[in-house]
């Protein structure tokens, strides 16, 4: 096989993949009541596993950094996909919450492997138009995320037994395994033997520091937007449940959508400026929702459009201003910057029982807000290295 057929094949099966993960993670959202009738738990048994789910992401998110850079990004895939394949297996013939917990906390495992692979491999795959490949990459995952949502509702709605979805997913990944065993996948991270760094070193640089920050108050954003939103326009307006759920799915339909065309946009008019921009957008426009409170909904749901960029992007430019151990340093910002937003999700939840959704909601901004700043200085370090990169890919 050529090397121009490999690398689209490759590509291929990495949107794909992306899609199957998507269903992987986000169907649970659906399944949840499902979850809880099914093992008789409560809601504090949920948020225990979502929290062990959580950790489990993040040190594997660490360890999938190092993992790249020592043995290359195609065994990654596969073990990453292999442990889906198995974890979801498991949720499928799980009769005990404690199975359960064991199998939810493996496919997180998973997710983070396959995804810090994904994220690490296409600035290898594509170097001329990373940013535009990285965001369509992440637009297959908000494509998965809608259709595993809508399909897994259907199917539930008609009887189809959760555990069947899981089964039928995992399937999924049993034939991605396979085909990801005969594609050819660059390396250039693997072996960096005379550039190891640790995890102090890493931790040293303030540029780090500024992306793990400005990313980590992005994701709360982002995945506080899809955790709190409904609960808010709910108790604050009295909205019904089609009408909340119709909001937000507006917000991450509009957003998938951004993804698929603000890759376009970063490649012509720079990366983190870019982004910044945007950012400033989607925070007037969240304010401005707020404010309006109900007459104000949509308003916030465009906002969407101008939050799709960041995360594929901001994680495209590590490799651009990192030449050496940019996998791994890759992990470590996407580890931390995860422990950010689990620790602003728990913040979210004390300041809802002991503040009010109506002022905890404001979280989400003055996130917003922190990221654009952190940004700002991260823009001032990087902007003359990513300049010079853009400049030589052209």
């Amino acid at each position: 096989m050529s090397s121009k057929k490999n690398h689209v094949l490759a590509t291929v099966l990495i949107f794909l993949l992306m899609m199957f993960m998507a269903m992987a993670e986000n169907t649970r959202g659906v399944f949840i009541p499902l979850f809880k009738d099914t093992f008789a738990i409560k809601d504090t048994e949920i948020g225990t596993m979502l929290t062990a789910g959580s950790i489990g992401y993040m040190i594997f998110s660490y360890i999938g950094g190092s993992l790249c850079q020592r043995i290359g990004q195609k065994k990654v895939f596969i073990i990453g996909i292999a442990i889906l394949a198995v974890s979801l297996g498991v949720l499928s013939v799980s009769y005990s919450f404690g199975v359960f917990i064991v199998g939810m906390v493996l496919t997180n495992c998973g997710l983070s492997l396959a995804g810090i692979a994904a994220n690490t491999v296409v600035p290898i795959l594509f170097v001329g138009m990373q940013t535009l490949i990285m965001n369509l990459v992440h637009f297959c995952y908000g494509l998965g995320s809608t259709i595993g949502q809508r399909g897994a509702g259907v199917l539930v709605y008609n009887g189809v037994h959760w555990r069947t979805i899981y089964l039928a997913v995992a399937i999924g990944f049993i034939l991605l395994l396979i085909v990801f065993f005969f594609i050819k996948i660059p390396e250039s991270h693997k072996h960096e033997e005379n550039s190891k760094i640790s995890v102090k070193e890493v931790l040293s640089n303030k540029l780090v520091i500024f992306y793990i920050i400005s990313l980590g108050f992005y994701v709360f954003a982002e995945m506080g937007t899809g955790n709190w939103l409904i609960n808010y326009v709910e108790k604050s307006y009295g909205f019904d449940k089609s009408t909340s759920s119709f909001y937000l799915a507006l917000f991450f339909g509009i957003f998938t959508v951004g993804r698929l065309l603000g890759g376009f946009i970063v490649e012509r008019f720079g990366y983190i400026n870019t982004i910044i921009k945007f950012l400033i957008i989607a925070l007037v426009l969240y304010i401005s929702g707020l404010l309006l409170k109900d007459k104000g909904m949509m308003i916030i749901s465009i906002s969407g459009l101008f939050f799709s960029i960041t995360y594929p992007t901001l994680v495209s430019t590590i490799s651009k201003v990192f030449k050496s151990n940019s996998a791994y340093i890759t992990g470590v910002v996407v580890t931390l910057s995860s422990g950010i937003n689990m620790i602003m999700n728990l913040f979210m939840g004390i300041a809802n029982d002991n503040l009010g959704i109506g002022i905890s909601i404001y979280m989400i901004p003055i996130s917003l807000m922190t990221s654009i700043t952190f940004l700002l200085l991260l823009h001032r370090s990087t902007k003359d290295v990513l300049v010079i990169n853009k400049n030589n890919l052209r």
